[in-house]
């Protein structure tokens, strides 16, 4: 199925190996504020900020989502994509390794980010699915320390603050059609939640 075309946005994919075995991947959407096409160098630049989500250094006094797993976690590459039916993508490989020495939970095990619009309907909402974080960032009950899940969240935020700076806005990439909703289109993120029970990805398991 080919992707549709949104001018101005970019899909977003990091992907990395579970500890334990397993793959995992986050896609994320982002736009240009002057929506125009992404270059190389615009990618770039976007990639230069952005990878710090995963990898450091850590912003706002938050801490990067590869610090909460364990060492066997990994981050491969990130790629990216622009909607705009003719620009090249671009592969970045970003190696990187998760700092936990705790153990890992199991690979399916997902705390999840919401990306939350100005907008209703489930077209404007996104979710993130973590890759599993470390056993020392769950509470007795199995649940997201609160801690964790605010250190995550200022970290995301900066980012977002940064990405802002430099023209772009994280988003939800919607791919349509939807009722009601038009053609596949993008609305820019309003504020993310991280509520603290896992999800499971049962594809994750290896």
């Amino acid at each position: 199925m080919p992707l549709p075309v949104i001018p101005g946005v970019l899909r977003v994919s990091a992907t990395g190996l579970c500890a334990g075995g397993g793959h995992w991947s986050n896609t994320w959407h982002a736009r240009n504020d002057s929506l125009l096409g992404w270059s190389e160098a615009g990618v770039q630049a976007f990639h230069d900020i952005f990878k710090q989500l995963y990898i450091g250094p850590a912003l706002g006094g938050g801490f990067t989502i590869l610090q909460q797993c364990n060492t066997a976690t990994t981050l491969i590459q990130i790629a990216y994509t622009p909607l705009d039916g003719t620009s090249n993508a671009y592969v970045h490989a970003t190696p990187y390794a998760g700092s936990e020495s705790s153990a890992s939970l199991p690979a399916e095990v997902s705390f999840v980010i919401t990306i939350r619009t100005a907008l209703r309907g489930r077209q404007n909402r996104g979710r993130i699915y973590l890759p599993p974080f470390s056993v020392a960032h769950t509470i007795a009950n199995g649940h997201l320390d609160p801690g964790t899940g605010t250190t995550v969240l200022a970290h995301l935020n900066a980012v977002e603050t940064a990405l802002e700076t430099g023209g772009a806005h994280l988003g939800v990439g919607s791919y349509g059609p939807y009722l009601g909703s038009g053609s596949p289109h993008f609305t820019p993120v309003q504020r993310f939640s991280m509520d603290g029970v896992a999800d499971v990805q049962r594809h994750r398991k290896a």
